[in-house]
């Protein structure tokens, strides 16, 4: 049942001008019931199902899709990875946009030296319905989580909320392809807390017609944490992006390094391409970078190109897969890079 009211969400830290709307998001709040799916949790992972709790961990779509959760009173699957455990079967679960609203919240513990992937698959079947996928995880002392999400829902609008925090050189590395959907709306917030922990993000997008709103921070508070993320995608058709990439030293945060770089191509004149990449500091002993190349095509390579008998079309559709495939290829699991390969 769709309430009558809207939600801020995707929240950028510090604002810029407000004539730029692009400090947050606002959309229509929504409530639903659980989502379906399917599950494939390997051996040696404890699942269990709680009431949902937003316990203390931030997200990066905020607060707001918490009360929604809430609000929906459906259940939170939770997952613990107990200590030392090496899961090499990675855990599975796939979402799917009926014809009705619906919710997904995940808890994940990953304790001390352990290690695992999760992949998370979201699809839609029915047109219109929007569903709501949230991952909170907690990185123990010297543990990894690898988290690959890969949305192909062309009739639905999907939010994608992520929060994490590691303890003392815990390692978090996500991979994100977005295929399709109407709108999306994507947030990942990392609280790089214990010393020597690290944050690595490789993102691709792919949008015709469609949105993407994102919203991506990396807060360094532990010493010599490091954090990456870099953005590829191609943007054709009237479609839309904005990406807000913040990397934030907090104080005592010393030998901390942070890097972003996004690489939008650019296939359409009507497209709308938005980028907020920002650094925020409170330390001295800190090191941040961050770029973007934002751009068509060049006259030089198009002709080169077409004197090797590929018409536009097809000099577009190769620099669009290059892009996807090369994070594809960061997947590292046959049968979803196999699944990706064959929606593109």
């Amino acid at each position: 049942m769709t309430q009558n009211k809207s939600m801020t969400i995707n929240r950028i830290p510090a604002p810029t001008y407000r004539w730029l709307h692009m400090n947050e998001a606002r959309t229509e709040a929504f409530s639903g019931g659980e989502a379906g799916g399917e599950k494939h949790i390997p051996e040696g992972v404890v699942a269990e199902a709680r009431t949902f709790s937003a316990g203390t961990i931030p997200t990066g779509v905020g607060s707001e899709l918490d009360s929604l959760m809430e609000a929906a009173g459906s259940r939170q699957d939770h997952y613990v990875v107990p200590a030392g455990s090496r899961i090499d079967d990675p855990l599975r679960l796939s979402y799917q946009a009926g014809s009705e609203d619906a919710v997904a919240p995940v808890s994940i513990e990953v304790e001390q030296g352990a290690r695992c992937t999760v992949i998370v698959w979201i699809g839609s079947e029915g047109e219109g319905a929007r569903l709501a996928s949230q991952i909170r995880a907690r990185i123990g002392q010297g543990a990894s989580l690898r988290l690959v999400e890969v949305v192909y829902a062309p009739k639905s609008d999907i939010f994608c909320d992520i929060g994490i925090e590691t303890e003392e050189k815990g390692s978090f590395e996500l991979v994100q392809l977005f295929l399709a959907a109407a709108h999306t709306f994507s947030g990942t917030r990392c609280e790089l807390v214990g010393d020597g922990s690290s944050m690595e993000a490789d993102i691709a997008y792919r949008l015709g017609r469609e949105s993407l709103d994102m919203n991506y921070i990396a807060n360094h508070r532990g010493k010599k944490t490091t954090s990456r993320m870099d953005v590829a995608g191609v943007l054709g058709n009237g479609a839309e992006k904005l990406f807000r990439g913040t990397i934030d030293f907090k104080r005592g945060a010393k030998g901390a390094v942070g890097n972003e770089q996004e690489d939008a191509l650019l296939l359409d004149k009507d497209v709308v391409n938005r980028t907020i990449p920002l650094i925020l500091c409170a330390e001295e002993d800190v090191e941040g970078n961050h770029g973007a190349t934002i751009g068509r095509l060049g006259e030089d390579l198009l002709f080169y190109l077409q004197s090797r008998g590929m018409n536009t079309e097809q000099i577009y559709e190769m620099m669009a897969r290059a892009r996807i495939d090369a994070v594809a290829n960061r997947i590292g699991d046959a049968e979803t890079q196999e699944a990706v390969q064959g929606l593109l």
